[in-house]
């Protein structure tokens, strides 16, 4: 009888490839799980790694300043001549004019505004055309005043009368004028506490009450209207360490980069392309402090909110110490800290509702008003010293 040859068979053992993957998917569906569930904090505190909790942390507080991180990186400095203008259109167009008309170069090159104070004095007048420290705008309008007829209090009647305001001061401020202060403080201890180009005019006004330029060699300053040195509209301080080669002078019929205007001066049209060119002049020099403040608030914001996870790790361990027979009582201050951890995902990723603008205005106080109510609702349902454990 013939023998039967069996063939051996091999059976491929099951590849570990497909439990790591199965393992981390378990993992990606326990971190989306501690989102909504503080049962799945209070696990990822006392079972998961060290390392994973850190990481959690660390995304969450990342997450949680991108609103702030935006906002700072996409301010401009052209924003300063954001809503009503205050005459600015008109004041800079003249000014821009004075300029032009008494050849007054005011260049910008290598970092550095270069002015020959004794051509600047040429557009230094005060409003009956006295030598002045600053270049003042100033316009004249009709108003209407109640002077006596006779001896009479009683016989006072309207009479229309011209009164001379000031909208715009530009001030040049060299460094042997500083004397090792900087340009802003110079600003509020030595001009804006000087009389009002406006006084007398208006029993309501402070200090100082109309628009400032102030241009130093290395920066300048801009107030919108600023109420003495308590308040303004608007200000900015810019830097002149842009490309852009150019002549402040020059604004008057072109603009920084060298675009000729489209309409001459004495219509409308030309004072919007002044305003143009004085608002890319504004964007560009306040680029590099955009960016070193952008970089610097960012970094406090994500430090505090680093600071509030710890605190708030802090504030788990003391609400579980208590009586013995809490069943969180053992839990350690590295645990409880884990807990917090794994917490603050939710927090954080909601903290972008930051964007919307209903919410703008919070943005730096929203993780720690989120945090804390993550924290009290698992301290109330998860953490009580009541809960049973079963």
């Amino acid at each position: 009888m013939a023998k039967r040859k069996i063939k051996a068979t091999t059976v491929k053992p099951t590849q570990q490839k497909e439990k790591k993957s199965s393992g981390l998917w378990a993992n990606i569906k326990f971190l989306f799980s501690t989102l909504i569930s503080n049962d799945r904090c209070i696990e990822g505190g006392t079972k998961k790694p060290w390392y994973a909790a850190i990481c959690v942390a660390i995304v969450a507080c990342i997450i949680a300043v991108i609103p702030t991180m935006v906002s700072y990186f996409t301010r401009s400095g052209a924003s300063f001549f954001s809503g009503q203008n205050y005459s600015l259109d008109t004041s800079l167009t003249e000014f821009e004019k004075a300029l032009h008309d008494e050849n007054v170069s005011m260049k910008i090159e290598d970092n550095k505004l270069t002015v020959n104070e004794e051509d600047w004095k040429k557009v230094c007048k005060d409003k009956d055309g006295n030598q002045a420290d600053f270049y003042g705008h100033y316009y004249t309008v009709k108003e209407s005043k109640l002077v006596a007829e006779g001896s009479s209090s009683e016989a006072n009647k309207p009479i229309m009368e011209d009164v001379t305001h000031c909208d715009l001061a530009v001030y040049y401020v060299s460094d042997a004028k500083l004397a090792g202060s900087s340009l802003y403080n110079y600003i509020t201890t030595v001009i804006l506490t000087k009389n009002d180009p406006n006084t007398g005019l208006n029993t309501a006004e402070t200090t100082w009450s109309t628009n400032l330029i102030v241009f130093g060699e290395e920066s300048f300053v801009a107030f919108k209207q600023p109420s003495g040195t308590a308040s303004y509209k608007a200000a900015m301080q810019g830097k002149y360490d842009f490309a852009e080669k150019f002549d402040l002078k020059n604004l008057y019929s072109e603009n920084m980069k060298g675009e000729a205007y489209e309409h001459i001066y004495g219509t409308a049209e030309h004072r919007d392309e002044v305003i143009e060119a004085y608002k890319g002049f504004f964007a560009a020099s306040y680029e590099s402090t955009k960016i070193a403040l952008a970089w610097q608030y960012t970094g406090i914001a994500f430090a505090i909110n680093v600071g509030l996870v710890f605190l708030y790790g802090l504030l788990i361990f003391l609400m579980t110490r208590g009586k013995k027979t809490n069943p969180f009582h053992v839990l350690t201050f590295w645990q409880t800290q884990k807990i917090s951890y794994w917490e603050s995902l939710a927090p954080g990723i909601l903290s972008l509702i930051g964007f919307i603008p209903l919410f703008a205005n919070f943005t730096m106080f929203l993780f720690l008003l989120l945090m804390g109510a993550r924290t009290m609702w698992m301290s109330t349902r998860q953490l009580r010293p009541q809960y049973d454990q079963q």
